[in-house]
């Protein structure tokens, strides 16, 4: 997708900011759904498992960072 994107093949830092990026948004799609649970009644929406989907997966990004 970078490569499409800039025209060539992204470099190291490129690589390393899109992926701090992915953790980021994966972070804040959590965390809004800790807020969602606790603030909203949304029948069928399940935001405690959402929110336990996200930050595994946003803890799992930013182990893979180093």
């Amino acid at each position: 997708m970078l490569e499409l994107y800039f025209g060539g093949p992204p470099d190291g830092p490129l690589r390393r900011a899109y992926a701090a990026m992915k953790a980021a948004s994966a972070l804040r799609e959590g965390l809004w759904a800790l807020v969602s649970a606790r603030h909203l009644a949304t029948p069928g929406a399940d935001y405690a498992a959402h929110a336990a989907t996200y930050l595994d997966r946003a803890w799992a990004l930013v182990a893979a960072l180093d």
